[in-house]
């Protein structure tokens, strides 16, 4: 395995652990949902339950997403769903960043941007593994 299929496989167990804490905040959501309160206000417990379930359905897709790296680190070929699903994990949370920016929400501002940077990090040594492993075979 070389370094970078190393660092790949690094990223997936970090996606993994971040989907894992995304599954557990989501529940959380979910559960405290009835005693959420901003500012004194109760914000509602439909809107809590719906975060939850986002949260959740979030948290799934980035664990899937450190599987399929994690699988794909030990043999490179394999690293393009990795590589389109990181892709796609950065973009939408860079959408996430942009409309709470517009919005004035600067809450999740920065779990959003962690997740972009792992994402972003998955996706380039993604590539450079791939690509150094069909060097090798050159």
């Amino acid at each position: 395995m070389s370094s970078l299929a190393k660092i790949v496989k690094i990223v997936a167990i970090l996606m993994m652990l971040l989907g894992l804490l995304a599954i557990g905040m989501g529940i959380y959501m979910f559960v405290a949902g009835a005693s959420v309160e901003v500012d004194g206000v109760a914000t509602g417990e439909a809107a809590a339950h719906a975060g939850g379930v986002i949260m959740v359905v979030f948290g799934l897709f980035y664990l899937v997403s450190g599987f399929i790296g994690a699988r794909g680190a030990n043999n490179p070929a394999k690293l393009t769903p990795f590589i389109v699903i990181c892709l796609i994990i950065a973009l939408l949370n860079i959408a996430e960043i942009a409309l709470g920016m517009q919005g004035g929400d600067r809450s999740t501002l920065v779990y959003n941007a962690v997740y972009v940077v792992v994402a972003l990090a998955g996706a380039i040594c993604g590539i450079r593994a791939k690509q150094d492993a069909k060097n090798r075979l050159l």
